[in-house]
């Protein structure tokens, strides 16, 4: 505080106080920042989301694949008769999701590993569909070598045996590719071989 005297030497005056503050130049700065922060971390934010949901849809897929193999292991009924085909899963790139089915055909007998939605797939007897995270979709299928619309993975006991097919073609891998609509470099692919191992390798 400054001490100043008038011009006759008599009393003293003080200096008003000086506010400490923000003009309104550095307010609007200040508050561009936090904005551009802001957006930079909830567009980090939802990206990261859109990448757990299909991390976490392999997952999934990987762990149906697994209880179609425990349901066939374990002799698990479909409409009190254990499935003469064993238990399987079923993909297609045109839907939203994929069925764990009951194959009711024996191994040789026309409709063995295919599926049947009216005759394998009812829900009340224990076959049990699944739908896909939102914009996650299944971008590919591969039977061996060849690109398919549609593949089925059965398990039949009691080993439980590992079929692969499409089409009436077997073969001895599965590579089911799924990812994010709104970010096509976001995929995941999932393997099945002809063991039954079941593995997100990407």
């Amino acid at each position: 505080m400054f001490k100043l005297k008038n011009k006759n030497n008599q009393g003293i005056y003080s200096a008003p106080n000086k506010q400490a503050g923000f003009t309104l130049i550095e307010l609007i700065v200040s508050i561009s920042i936090m904005t551009l922060l802001t957006v930079l971390f909830l567009a980090n934010y939802k990206s990261s989301n859109k990448r757990t949901d299909v991390i976490m849809t392999a997952q999934q897929i990987v762990s149906d694949i697994h209880l179609a193999q425990n349901n066939a292991l374990g002799l698990v009924k479909y409409n009190g008769l254990v499935p003469a085909g064993g238990w399987g899963i079923s993909f297609d790139t045109s839907t939203t999701s994929y069925m764990m089915f009951a194959d009711l055909n024996a191994p040789g007998t026309l409709g063995y590993l295919s599926y049947d939605p009216l005759s394998e797939g009812s829900i009340s007897y224990g076959a049990r569909p699944t739908s896909l995270s939102p914009n996650i979709i299944i971008s590919s299928l591969k039977v061996g070598n060849n690109s398919v619309p549609n593949a089925t993975v059965t398990f039949l006991p009691p080993d439980p045996q590992t079929n692969i097919s499409s089409a009436g073609a077997t073969s001895t891998a599965l590579l089911i590719q799924i990812q994010d609509k709104s970010n096509l470099s976001n995929i995941k692919t999932i393997r099945v071989n002809f063991l039954g191992l079941a593995e997100v390798i990407d």
